[in-house]
């Protein structure tokens, strides 16, 4: 390694080939654990690989820095905004980005960068909210299918908000097994509303019949999807709908008529809680 080093200011006179196989010996190097003595001297010819004219280089180099987990800021910085031949794949597998980085990514580089954090492997929530936020719709879209990212209740939201009528979007949206019960009840509402309209338009139905039907349909489907949600999701939901007085007679004989057991047995408990609570106080 110490030869290399002091040949680093006739790196651009070495041949091609050479240089390749130097750019990947310096990132092996980087990759498991070195010398102090060596890494430094590995990081410095790194430095200088990373800004060769021959993008093979870089690619070679780029290839083996990708299994690092770490690397000085200036190297992550240049090898994140190269092109995409080399940006995407260290993008998509580096182990030295943290979160930090990957939000500033995704806020301040194009598509092809917010596409490629929007596929990593265990994304963290923040970061997926910063894609739900400002990624490019094909990011937004790799990021749903991603089912590794962890996506909160915000992300959802703003998913809904920024693609309302993005069907094939929506669709993957409600596929997911983190989704919760209120963005059911959105994602289920948006595309019903979309259907009412079809049925109006090729059955000559009135507007409002067509709301009939529908709402009928969109209760059966959205309580046998919040029947599979866990218990205390079940019960937050009730209480938010008694809260507003939605939590009535009609709709628990609608639980009972559809053997929705789960959410019958569930808002029986929550109406026993609540009139105890009013007997105390």
């Amino acid at each position: 390694m110490g030869k290399l080093v002091t040949e680093m200011d006739d790196l651009q006179s070495i041949g091609l080939k050479a240089r390749e196989e130097i750019a990947g010996k310096v990132g092996r190097i980087l990759a498991r654990e070195a010398s102090a003595s060596d890494r430094e001297a590995a990081v410095e010819l790194a430095q200088l690989l990373v800004e060769d004219v021959a993008v093979s280089v870089r690619e070679a180099l780029s290839k083996e820095l990708r299994n690092c987990s770490f690397l000085p800021k200036r190297l992550i910085n240049t090898l994140s905004t190269d092109i995409d031949q080399i940006s995407v794949p260290f993008l998509v597998a580096s182990q030295a980005v943290d979160d930090e980085f990957l939000e500033e990514i995704v806020r301040s580089c194009g598509d092809s960068a917010q596409e490629a954090v929007a596929t990593r492997n265990g994304l963290s929530e923040a970061v997926s909210f910063a894609i739900s936020d400002v990624g490019c719709q094909s990011a937004v879209d790799k990021l749903v299918d991603n089912d590794t990212a962890d996506l909160a209740l915000r992300s959802f939201d703003r998913v809904l908000t920024r693609f309302p009528e993005e069907r094939s979007l929506l669709e993957k949206l409600s596929q997911r097994a983190d989704l919760p019960a209120e963005v059911v009840e959105r994602l289920i509402f948006k595309v019903s509303r979309q259907f009412s309209e079809y049925m109006t338009a090729k059955f000559d139905l009135s507007t409002d019949y067509a709301s009939y039907l529908i709402s009928l349909a969109n209760r059966q489907v959205f309580s046998r999807t919040l029947e599979m949600a866990p218990l205390l999701e079940i019960e937050n939901y009730l209480w938010q709908l008694k809260s507003v007085d939605g939590l009535h007679s009609d709709l628990l004989l609608h639980y009972l008529q559809n053997g929705n057991v789960r959410l019958f047995i569930a808002s029986i408990a929550v109406l026993v809680r609540a009139l105890s609570f009013h007997s105390v106080f």
